[in-house]
């Protein structure tokens, strides 16, 4: 095994062995029993975890900033030899049990795939930000796979984009390898739910509990049934919002946050949140308009939430939320990762505004830059 200096702080459990030409290890890595990793670059971000049996195969293996990875789990691609590229961003899981064997893959921030997945195939995925996966699915890409952000999956559900399996030397007609798209804030309800090969489904649709989705969804429709069939007259997923409503969702969100995380420790002004000490310490304004000429407060951590955010220049430290855009400035603040942990379980969700998308790895990456 070969740490380098810098990562004297890491804690590493018994037996364990990495092989890998380039390491790097930040702060507060933890490394439990038994872990076995084997590859050519071995990224493992600030507060990352592998826990105890967990095995990783993979030529660049990237865990993002307080990620986990629960016991047992096994990383790699279905043939047992390395795969391509794995990458997980910040403050994500995959629970005990699961295994991940696909040639590449691309998981965002603050996305949790729960215990016992099964998630293989031949050819990439990428599955987005703030995603939800419940326990003992089933996500297949023989094809390429593709699920954006804020989607939802319940338990023991599958997805797949293969169907095949008579023999066609004997004539079997049943036979499908196709892409499957599942777009932004999909929430597939409930479990048991399958979902065929070389479906779409649309952006904020909405599958029904135990349904077996046959042909693509269009955005913001409802289905249901084996096989699904349309329900939108029944149920509309989504409704149009108007900002100002959603300027004061939020701040009832984050009140409830306070509530909940420290209460009686917090005070209310006019457009702020103060937090005079402890964990949660800092300040949450909120405002109309965040641009280069707004006055900010001095206490750090800060985080503004704003109806929108201009495009120009704005400090670094300071971390915002674009309620128009939908996006988010990073900073990693505790406050921050807290805040949105708290908001994206159904109330409100955001993604990193420098990568609003996981983009489906590519096969042969070279370089390998995490961001």
């Amino acid at each position: 095994m070969t740490i380098p200096s810098g990562a004297a702080h890491a804690t590493i459990g018994a037996n364990v062995h990495i092989e890998a030409r380039n390491i790097s290890v930040g702060e507060g890595v933890i490394l439990g029993d038994e872990v076995r990793i084997e590859c050519d670059r071995l990224v493992l971000r600030d507060g990352a975890r592998l826990d105890a049996g967990v095995t990783v195969r993979a030529r660049h293996f990237e865990l993002g900033h307080s990620s986990r990875i629960e016991t047992r789990c096994v990383l790699g691609s279905m043939s047992g030899t390395p795969s391509e590229s794995i990458r997980f961003g910040d403050c994500s899981l995959l629970s005990h049990d699961s295994k991940l064997l696909v040639p590449a893959a691309a998981i965002g921030d603050y996305t949790a795939i729960h215990n016992h997945a099964l998630i293989n195939g031949r050819k990439p995925l990428a599955i987005g930000h703030n995603c939800w996966i419940g326990q003992h699915c089933v996500l297949n890409s023989e094809d390429t796979l593709t699920v954006g952000n804020h989607v939802g999956i319940g338990a023991s559900s599958s997805v797949y984009t293969h169907g095949y399996f008579g023999d066609l030397l004997e004539g079997s007609q049943v036979f499908k390898v196709a892409p499957v798209t599942i777009e932004d804030d999909t929430w597939i309800l409930g479990a048991y739910n399958i979902v065929s090969p070389g479906v779409v489904l649309g952006e904020k649709s909405l599958v029904l509990t135990g349904s077996n989705v046959t042909r693509s969804v269009p955005p913001n429709h409802c289905v249901g049934g084996a096989p699904a069939k349309d329900m939108t007259d029944r149920i509309t997923p989504y409704r149009s919002v108007p900002l100002e409503e959603k300027q004061a969702m939020v701040r009832g969100y984050v009140r409830e946050f306070l509530e909940e995380s420290c209460p009686r420790a917090y005070r209310e002004e006019v457009d702020a949140f103060v937090v005079p000490e402890g964990p949660l310490a800092g300040k949450i304004s909120f405002i109309d308009l965040l641009d280069q000429s707004t006055p900010l407060p001095h206490e750090r951590p800060l985080i503004v939430i704003a109806g929108s955010v201009s495009r120009g220049e704005t400090p670094s430290s300071v971390t915002w939320i674009d309620l128009e855009r939908r996006c988010y400035r990073k900073t990693r603040s505790s406050v921050e990762v807290r805040l949105l942990g708290f908001l994206k379980s159904y109330r409100a969700r955001f993604v990193p505004e420098d990568r609003p998308r996981v983009e489906l790895p590519a096969l042969s990456e070279g370089d390998f830059s995490p961001g």
